[in-house]
């Protein structure tokens, strides 16, 4: 499989899950899907998709970001450290409702998993 039919593959999951987190008023059942399904995952995969969850922090929808930076800290993936970065250096300065605590949250997760060894 490539990375952008594993991409899509994750995009169609999140989205099932959101759907059904909202039919149910359960914001959670995304994060619990989404750790289901990346604990079957094996080291391949999961590579991939680190690399996906790392892109979804740098989106502008914030339930994306949300959840994407929820899961780098719970799974501690380390290779979304840069994404992460990025991130705030571009909420920085930005007028954006919530930047700052975009900014703060982002750093944190990133610094946190820095001082693991994990970026």
């Amino acid at each position: 499989m490539t990375f952008e039919e594993f991409r899509a593959e994750m995009d169609a999951y999140w989205q099932s899950a959101k759907e059904e987190a909202d039919s149910f008023k359960d914001p959670y059942i995304v994060l619990e899907r989404l750790r289901a399904l990346y604990a079957k995952l094996d080291s391949g995969e999961r590579t991939m998709a680190d690399r996906v969850i790392a892109e979804w922090a740098l989106e502008g929808d914030e339930g994306h970001r949300s959840y994407a930076l929820t899961l780098i800290e719970d799974l501690r993936i380390g290779h979304a450290v840069p994404s992460l970065r990025a991130l705030a250096e571009r909420l920085a300065h930005s007028t954006e409702l919530g930047a700052s605590f975009w900014v703060n949250r982002a750093t944190k997760i990133a610094d946190d998993l820095a001082k693991q060894g994990r970026s």
